[in-house]
């Protein structure tokens, strides 16, 4: 009896079977990572390295990230911006601001007052400080003063004529005359300074005599006045020196800063 074989398979039907159903399978599993089932990054663990959008996600911190204001009058590209001190105000500023106070504080320490001038001696005062850089201004001060310089009264408008020829004589210009009295009785004072203070008042008195003015009484008469004074803005050497000169040859009053009295 005979039987019959089957034919022989070819041979690559027999190798294309399994690598049909691998590549199956492939597919499964790739369709499986797609939807998610191996989590986010399927490959994160097998390779130790985050993929490209975790690594993204780290590099970009955007929990970190804040989003800032338009800033207005940014500078021109390239230039540099300029710092800001404390209180965020910029540092050219707050320089110039102290140099500016600083020279503020100069010009006051360069501001001196003289005063104690009758109303010709000021005028003349003024003339002899003319001509600087510096810059003189007159005004008045009510002041309380104590101590009187003057000559005699007078009876007479001539008597008192004579007696301010003489005073021009010895070159003693800064005076006034007071009238007192009635109409009928009138009597002329020569007033020759008023004083705050006892040592001024006597200091002048001794250069009243260097001058020949015997008869100058110096009296204490306290009373409110009001005196002409210098303000002299800008003094420098020069102009302080003028004003040591006026001082002496008027009795004016010790250099004050401007605002001190």
């Amino acid at each position: 009896m005979f039987r019959l074989d089957p034919p022989d398979q070819p041979r690559w039907l027999s190798l294309s079977l399994p690598l049909l159903l691998l590549l199956l399978l492939a597919n499964v599993v790739l369709l499986a990572a797609v939807l998610g089932v191996f989590g986010p990054d399927p490959l994160s663990d097998w390779s130790g390295t985050p993929r490209e959008p975790a690594r993204l996600r780290q590099q970009v911190r955007t929990e970190r990230m804040e989003l800032q204001p338009a800033q207005p009058n940014r500078p021109a590209s390239g230039a540099v911006p300029e710092p800001e001190a404390r209180g965020g105000a910029p540092a050219g500023k707050v320089l110039a601001a102290a140099t500016k106070r600083v020279a503020v504080a100069a010009s006051e320490d360069q501001c001196v007052e003289i005063g104690g001038f009758s109303a010709q001696a000021v005028r003349r005062a003024a003339e002899d400080l003319s001509g600087g850089s510096w810059q003189v201004e007159q005004f008045e001060r009510r002041e309380q003063v104590r101590w009187w310089i003057h000559l005699p009264p007078q009876p007479t408008r001539e008597n008192l004529e004579r007696k301010l020829a003489e005073l021009r004589r010895r070159n003693v210009t800064d005076y006034s005359v007071v009238t007192s009295g009635s109409a009928e009785a009138e009597s002329f004072t020569v007033s020759l300074g008023l004083f705050r203070e006892r040592e001024r008042a006597e200091h002048y008195m001794e250069t009243l005599r260097g001058q020949g003015v015997r008869t100058a009484v110096l009296a204490d008469a306290p009373h409110p006045f009001t005196r002409q004074w210098l303000r002299v803005r800008g003094a420098d050497d020069a102009a302080r020196a003028r004003l040591n000169d006026l001082r002496q040859r008027y009795g004016a009053e010790t250099l004050l800063a401007c605002g001190a009295a």
